[in-house]
This record gives structure tokens, sequence and C-alpha cells, in this order.
């Protein structure tokens, strides 16, 4: 159950990378909250895997660490993401505009 809220925190976490970021008509609607709630799941799945060994204890489902870890690593790679993908988008549109302006007709 708790895998559960943990991707839909996720989710959550990358729709409101998403909606905040710049540029975000450069990208689909669906990427960013997908690479969330997958983040959110990898690490959430990796931690507890962690949880299991000798003098991990601390990473327990009850334990409040498990959570902070999660969501802090899911907004670090959303909002870096988000920031990325618009920005270097936008760069690469602007590039390719200006060298098939300059170019002329293409041949075909």
């Amino acid at each position: 159950m708790e895998l559960m809220f943990a991707g839909l925190f996720g989710i959550v976490i990358g729709l409101a990378a998403r909606y905040t970021g710049r540029h975000r008509e450069r990208s689909g609607a669906v990427l960013v909250p997908a690479v969330g709630g997958i983040t959110a799941l990898l690490v959430w799945e990796g931690l507890t895997w962690l949880s299991v060994s000798p003098g991990m204890e601390w990473l327990a489902y009850d334990a409040g660490w498990i959570w902070w870890i999660t969501l802090g690593v899911t907004v670090l790679v959303t909002f870096l993401l988000a920031l990325s993908i618009g920005t270097n988008r936008k760069r690469d549109d602007d590039e390719l505009l200006d060298r098939l302006s300059h170019l002329g007709r293409a041949a075909v």
C-alpha cells in the first residue's frame, strides 16, 4: 500500500514541477509526472530493499526517513528535468529555425 502512495506522490510532485517550470509548452503533458512517479517508485523500492540490511532499520516502513528521502529525491529529479527539458528544447528549436531559415529550400 505504501508503494502506491509513493507513486501517487511522485506523480503529484511531477505535476507541480511541470506546471511551475518555464517553457512547459515545449514538452509533453505526461512526461514529467510520469518520470516523477517512476522515480518515487524506484527510490522507494530501493530503500525498502536497503532497509532489511543490518544497521539500516531506520529506513523501515513506519519510520519517516524513507518518506523524506523518497520525496526529496523525487522533487530534485523532477524539477531538474522540467527545467532542463524546457530550456534545452527551446534552444534546440531556435537553433533549428535559424539553421533552416538560412539554408533556403531543401532539396527533395
